[in-house]
């Protein structure tokens, strides 16, 4: 597949197109464009449904061995009361910035140089609130067109620094996938559409090990939670010819696109490899303590305390029972200490987005296709 990246600057007719591979230009009108940049002229136009663009951009990919291991949970799980925790281990503790190396990758130089560049707009909101009282006690309350017009020209300006300011920032993908891999891609959007449907959506930030499953419902660990979304769409800051799943896990959001995965955290971006992404799903049993999504498996009951047997523990006179759902999960991991993991309350429904996951891994390592 063909992936190109730049950030586009308009000055009427011309236009700049910055790229981690240097600086060009074109001149032109809708239809027809020429220009040169670092590696040559070109000529491209396009109407209807036709397009045509003479270039010399090369190709390479990248091979490298995936070496991350996700244990999977106990057969049960609930939130845990801290004086039965006997350890406990955080997950999406890494630093996107440790996913890749982000100086040797033009693109990751591109996105973190342009994010972390300051915003004007915010300061010239303040002089425009203070231009606009300074002025307005010169003129008097008498003279309401002036104040109106005056407003009109801060605002102007205030929204005109805010969209440069967004432009500056911006980094624009496009992707011309060959029919396997849109296929490939494809499969993943559909998957991750299906898995953020789900009625309930978290990300699991720390698994702690119970000393004694009878005062934690019988479950052998417990899970705390952060707030999750899956869904397809556009990252802020950098916009792609087609809509991605994106991840948005804890502290942590993956973007999904056709030829890698870009990790977000605050103004850090880095970037994982589907062959060195390993995703596994699995059907987990959770303690439910509160309301039961409507789309949940109930496989059982429990109690919040109980006995040897399974029974509720008579010594306990505000032990209540609570059901028992099929939840399913997904691990996902790398080598370089990528640690998400999420629960859906479908059951079943991460396999379709795990295996897709292995089959964009597969087709990347240049093997046979699942």
């Amino acid at each position: 597949m063909g992936l190109t990246f730049a950030k586009s600057v308009r000055f009427g007719a011309v236009r700049f197109n910055f790229s981690g591979s240097g600086i060009g230009m074109s001149v032109g009108v809708p239809g027809l464009r020429v220009g040169t940049g670092p590696r040559g002229a070109y000529i491209s136009g396009g109407a209807g449904g036709f397009r045509y663009r003479s270039s010399l951009s090369g190709r390479t990919t990248r091979r490298q061995a995936l070496a991350a291991t996700t244990q999977p949970l106990e057969s049960s799980a609930t939130q845990a009361p801290q004086p039965n925790v006997v350890a406990t281990t955080e997950h999406d503790t890494t630093c996107v910035l440790q996913l890749t190396d982000s100086n040797s990758d033009g693109l990751l130089l591109s996105i973190n140089e342009q994010r972390k560049k300051s915003s004007t707009w915010p300061v010239a909101v303040a002089i425009a609130v203070v231009v606009y009282f300074w002025f307005s006690s010169l003129i008097g309350a008498e003279s309401g067109v002036w104040r109106i017009l005056l407003a009109v020209v801060l605002m102007s300006v205030v929204a005109w620094l805010y969209w440069r300011d967004s432009m500056q920032k911006l980094t624009v993908l496009f992707f011309d996938p060959d029919s396997a891999a849109k296929a490939d891609f494809e499969a993943i959007c559909d998957a991750a559409r299906s898995a953020g449907s789900s009625k309930m959506v978290k990300a699991i930030s720390s698994t702690s090990r119970y000393a004694d499953f009878k005062y934690s419902a019988g479950a052998s660990q417990g899970l705390k939670f952060s707030g999750a979304t899956l869904k397809l769409g556009q990252v802020p800051g950098v916009k792609a010819n087609i809509d991605v799943p994106i991840l948005q896990a804890g502290r942590t959001t993956l973007a999904f696109y056709p030829d890698r995965i870009l990790a977000f955290q605050g103004k850090a971006v880095g970037a994982i490899l589907y062959e060195r992404l390993q995703a596994v799903a699995q059907r987990t049993q959770f303690v439910e303590t509160g309301s039961v999504p409507s789309d949940a498996t109930v496989v059982g009951r429990t109690w919040k305390y109980v006995n040897k047997s399974g029974g509720p523990d008579r010594r306990f006179k505000d032990n209540r029972e609570y059901p028992l759902c099929a939840y399913h999960q997904l691990n996902m991991a790398t080598s370089e200490g990528l640690d998400i993991r999420l629960m859906i309350s479908k059951d079943g429904g991460f396999d379709s987005l795990a295996g897709a996951v292995r089959v964009m891994s597969a087709a990347n390592r240049g093997t046979v296709r699942a």
